[in-house]
């Protein structure tokens, strides 16, 4: 939850690597990936513009869903907790310096550290594209303490998922029926995931919670134990398998 300022000079380093399936058997041609990590970049830029001029609660409001999460410790609804919410006299600092997208761009992870006076840390947000303009603002918000900045914050990578091949239709089967209509405003449906990953902890107690882009590439999984410790796990569909790419444990201060 405590982030960030960009750094002055960045460099992203994408990596769109979309699997060509051409040449196997019952699928078409490959899928292009539209997602793109400077976009998130971007807008988190223009987070971090908007909690140096306008505070940094009154920036977490603008750029959240009405849906966003937060951590505070538990898991909280952002709008609610933030609303009235006195801004601290100087917003943290924060440098992005990992950004994970899914192949269809409909939701990134962004990954860094954030400097508050002498304290360092991590953070990790959601971003999930907007239906109406097609920008983005985060879902998911949460961080914890490092005892010394995060290694690796100079520069930032960029990874997009694969893309999932599309099934090749059969020019001799009848053309399937159209899907039906949707009401105005609903969102578009979510595809299976492409890859298993695992099952979702059922324990009493725990509050554990995945999400998911529009075409399943990208998967992440937050969770509370009961004392309070946070797990936080990031999978991106590469190679052929839903391969981890991010794994933070917050462990509970009354539990360290």
């Amino acid at each position: 939850m405590k982030r960030l300022i960009p750094l002055a000079v960045l460099a992203l380093a994408a990596s769109a690597s979309a699997q060509d399936p051409r040449s196997a058997p019952g699928f078409g041609g490959g899928i292009t990936p539209i997602g793109n990590p400077s976009a998130l970049i971007a807008s988190e830029s223009a987070f971090a513009r908007l909690a140096r001029e306008k505070g940094q609660w009154t920036a977490f409001a603008a750029t959240a869903t009405d849906e966003a999460e937060m951590f505070v410790p538990q898991r909280t609804l952002a709008k609610a907790w933030l609303k009235g919410r006195a801004n601290p006299p100087q917003a943290v600092q924060w440098q992005p310096s990992s950004v994970w997208m899914s192949c269809d761009g409909s939701a990134g992870v962004t990954f860094g550290g954030y400097q508050a006076g002498s304290a360092n840390g991590w953070f990790s947000t959601v971003w999930q594209r907007q239906k109406k303009k097609g920008d983005y603002k985060w879902v998911l918000d949460q961080g914890g303490d490092l005892t010394a900045p995060l290694a690796g914050a100079d520069f930032i990578t960029g990874k997009v998922a694969d893309c999932v091949p599309r099934p090749r239709r059969n020019p001799l089967a009848d053309e399937p029926p159209p899907p039906p209509k949707l009401p105005k405003g609903t969102p578009p449906p979510m595809r299976p995931l492409p890859g298993p990953i695992p099952p979702l902890a059922a324990v009493p107690g725990v509050d554990s919670k995945d999400g998911r882009s529009i075409d399943g590439t990208l998967v992440w999984r937050s969770t509370v134990l009961p004392g309070g410790t946070r797990e936080w796990t990031v999978w991106m569909w590469q190679d052929g398998k839903m391969n981890e790419v991010l794994k933070r444990t917050e462990v509970a201060k009354n539990e360290g």
